[in-house]
């Protein structure tokens, strides 16, 4: 059974928080998403994802919740990859391999998390607060 579909996601559109449960790999195929943190009511662009571009990766690996939330900056078409496809497509030390990585960066994302390291980047630029008002409200929506 393939399980691997295509989705569409309107802009606006929040699609994981941090803490879900879901553990889909996702590959943009048009569009753009904003990945950000949040921290009260302040929100913290963290990378923009574009066409030809994965996210998701860290869940898919070691199952674990989100570490970030995703929201739709513009209209968004994605291939999402379910989780069960590993056992199938990927060899098990290949798998082994992955999970220790994905360890390793969850581990650097809470030093740099309580640290409050940042690294100098041109690409992503700080949201406004009207921007963080709107991207906090869709976050802290009740999911449907």
């Amino acid at each position: 059974m393939n399980d691997i579909k295509t989705i569409k996601i309107p802009k606006g559109e929040v699609l994981c928080r941090q803490g879900d449960k879901d553990t889909n790999l996702y590959l943009v195929t048009a569009g753009k998403l904003l990945i950000c943190t949040r921290s009260g009511r302040m929100v913290t662009p963290l990378a923009y994802i574009e066409e030809n571009q994965y996210f998701g990766e860290m869940s898919f690996f070691d199952a674990l919740p989100r570490s970030a939330d995703v929201l739709a900056q513009e209209d968004t078409t994605l291939v999402r990859i379910p989780n069960k496809t590993l056992k199938d497509q990927v060899p098990n030390w290949l798998h082994i391999l992955a999970k220790s990585m994905t360890h390793k960066l969850r581990v650097m994302d809470s030093v740099i998390s309580d640290k409050g390291i940042r690294k100098d980047s041109h690409e992503i630029k700080p949201l406004s607060i009207e921007e963080q008002r709107d991207f906090y409200q869709k976050l802290s929506a009740d999911p449907k």
